[in-house]
C-alpha cells in the first residue's frame, strides 16, 4: 500500500489542515493510506474526525526567547530547535520514529524543516506543501524578512551559519553530506510552491514553479443577516490584533455583516451582535461567501484572502504575525487592498474599511487578479497534486524493493 505522511511543524489555526483535507480524502480514494502529524492537535480535532481520519502530534519545542522579532527564515529556526545540534537531534530523532514506524513513502512537508531533515536522513523522498513563506529562495544568506527595517548583512550571515552548524552536526550523526546554505535543505524531489507569484513572500525568489493555492476544506453553508447595504464577511481569531476595533468597524457598517471569528469569548459576541450582524457557529465556505460579499475583513487569512481576491473582491487585513503581514504587503502592493499595521494604533481603521468597500480601484485590482485566474482550477490542481505524489510513492516503493 502506497504510505504518504502529512508533516506540520510550524503555524497555526486551520488553514493548514483543511488546504490538505480535499488532497488527502482523494489520496485515500485511490488506495494511499495517509498520515496525519499535526502541530496543533486541537485544531485537528475540528475537522479531521468527521472525515475520517486520525493524527499524532508533531515534535515541536517551545519557542526559544531570542532579542527583537525574527529577521530572516534562520531566526525563526533557531527560536524553535535549531540552536544547538542536541536540541534538533531530539526532533529530528522522534520525526524518524514516526516516519519509519507509519511506513512513510513520501513526506508532505506543510512548514516542517525537521520532518524534511528527518526524511533526508532516511533517503525519503519529500513534497513541499506550503506557500513561499515555508521554502526560502535559494539565496545565501536567507533574505531579510524585514525589507522595511535595515538589517547587517553579517547578523544575517551569523543567523544562517549557527542553523546550519546545528544541521551539519545531525547529517553528520547519519553519514549525510553537510549543507552550504540553507536553502538546499528544501530541494526536494516536489519543491512547488502552493501559492501564486504576486503572493510570494520571497518576491526576489525569480523563476520558480507554482501550483497555485487550494481550495480550503472548510465549507459550510452561511446565512447573511437581512440587512440593506453591502455584503461584509469578517473571518478574525481572539488573537487578531486590534480585535475591538475590527468588530467596532464591522458593528458600525450600513450593510449586512457575517463574522466567522472562532474562539471569540462570548462577552464579545454578545456585545456586537446586532440585527445586521451575524456570527457564524461554523466555519464558512469561503468561496460561496466570495461571491456574495463586497469585501472582506480578515486577519490575512491566505485561504480566506484568496477566496476573495478570485472572486475580484478586495480585502481589508490584520496581520497578526510576520508571514501573514508578507503575505498582506504583496495584496496591497497588488492594490486589491489594505493593511492595518498591528503595531500601529487603529484609529483608522473603520475609515479603510469603507475605503476598501467604495474606492473602485481596489475591486478593480481584485478584478484583475481573478480575470488572469479565471481559468484556474483548483480541482484539477488537487488531481495533479495526487498523481504527483502518487508517482513519489511509488517510485520510492520500487527503489525499496530493489534494494538487497
Amino acid at each position: 500500500m502506497r504510505t504518504a505522511l502529512y508533516a506540520w511543524e510550524f503555524g497555526a489555526n486551520l488553514g493548514h489542515i483543511g488546504t490538505f483535507l480535499p488532497v488527502a480524502r482523494e489520496l485515500r480514494d485511490h488506495g494511499t493510506r495517509v498520515h496525519w502529524v499535526v502541530s496543533q492537535p486541537q485544531q485537528a480535532a475540528r475537522l479531521l474526525p468527521q472525515a475520517g481520519f486520525d493524527w499524532l502530534q508533531a515534535p515541536v519545542m517551545p519557542e526559544l526567547r531570542r532579542e527583537g522579532p525574527p529577521l530572516n527564515y534562520a531566526d525563526i529556526l533557531l527560536r524553535f530547535g535549531y540552536s544547538n545540534d542536541i536540541d534538533l537531534l531530539g526532533l529530528v530523532v522522534a520525526w524518524r520514529e514516526l516516519l519509519r514506524l507509519s511506513g512513510t513513502k513520501v513526506v508532505l512537508a506543510d512548514h516542517a524543516p525537521t520532518a524534511i531533515l528527518a526524511a533526508r536522513t532516511l533517503d525519503i523522498p519529500v513534497m513541499i506543501f506550503g506557500s513561499g513563506f515555508f521554502t526560502p529562495p535559494p539565496i545565501h544568506p536567507t533574505p531579510n524578512m524585514r525589507p522595511w527595517t535595515p538589517v547587517a548583512a553579517e547578523r544575517l550571515i551569523a543567523n544562517d551559519r549557527h542553523v546550519l552548524g546545528s544541521i551539519n552536526a545531525v547529517l553528520q550523526r547519519y553519514g549525510r553530506p553537510a549543507l552550504d546554505r540553507i536553502a538546499q535543505l528544501f530541494e526536494v524531489a516536489e519543491d512547488s510552491l502552493l501559492s501564486f507569484p504576486e503572493l510570494d513572500h520571497y518576491p526576489q525568489r525569480g523563476p520558480a514553479r507554482y501550483w497555485g493555492m487550494l481550495p480550503a476544506a472548510v465549507a459550510a453553508d452561511s446565512t447573511w443577516p437581512a440587512a440593506p447595504g453591502p455584503r461584509v464577511f469578517a473571518y478574525l481569531r481572539p488573537e487578531t490584533p486590534h480585535l475591538e476595533a475590527a468588530l467596532q468597524a464591522l458593528h458600525g457598517l450600513a450593510g449586512s455583516v457575517l463574522i466567522y471569528a472562532p474562539g471569540l469569548p462570548a462577552e464579545l459576541t454578545q456585545r456586537y451582535a446586532a440585527p445586521h450582524v451575524a456570527f457564524s457557529p461554523v466555519p464558512a465556505d469561503l468561496n460561496k461567501v466570495a461571491r456574495q460579499a463586497a469585501a472582506a475583513l480578515t486577519y490575512a487569512s491566505a485561504a480566506a484572502t484568496v477566496a476573495f481576491l478570485m472572486a475580484g473582491k478586495p480585502v481589508l487585513m490584520i496581520p497578526g504575525h510576520l508571514e501573514q503581514f508578507l503575505f498582506a504587503r504583496r495584496v496591497e502592493e497588488m492594490g486589491a487592498g489594505l493593511i492595518q499595521n498591528p503595531e500601529q494604533p487603529p484609529h483608522e481603521l473603520a475609515a479603510m474599511l469603507q475605503r476598501v468597500l467604495l474606492e473602485p480601484d481596489f475591486r478593480t485590482n481584485a478584478g484583475a487578479f481573478a480575470a488572469k485566474y479565471a481559468n484556474f482550477d483548483q480541482n484539477a490542481v488537487i488531481t495533479h497534486i495526487v498523481a504527483r505524489i502518487e508517482e513519489l510513492a511509488d517510485a520510492a516503493t520500487a527503489n525499496t524493493g530493489a534494494q538487497p
